[in-house]
């Protein structure tokens, strides 16, 4: 028999899961029952996302940087690059990353 403490367990991983998983799905039912096409600030938001996600991510990660080398940077500016010209944030990430750990070796 399952434990007090294991069936509370389960149950709130399941219901967090459910919300998830709602929450998730709830703007694909939403924009599915009437409309046909997203409304115009949604495909802003949209464009704009990924620079600002790529943003973020950047001056959090050197928000507590000391400045003994100039790897962080380089990979930093390759990374912001990338982005401007393939405008695919998967690839300027990906490759950032790699051209930071190359250059820490």
């Amino acid at each position: 028999m399952i434990s007090n403490r294991i069936f509370y367990l389960l149950a709130l991983i399941t219901v967090g899961w459910a919300i998830t998983y709602f929450l998730r799905a709830l703007p694909f039912i939403l924009f599915s029952l009437k409309i046909k096409k997203l409304p115009p600030w949604i495909d802003k938001v949209g464009i704009i996302i990924s620079p600002i996600i790529i943003a973020f991510l950047i001056v959090y990660s050197y928000s507590s940087l000391k400045y003994t080398t100039l790897s962080p940077y380089i990979a930093g500016i390759i990374t912001v690059i990338l982005q401007l010209i393939v405008r695919n944030p998967l690839v300027s990430i990906i490759a950032g990353t790699i051209s930071y750990m190359l250059l820490i070796r």
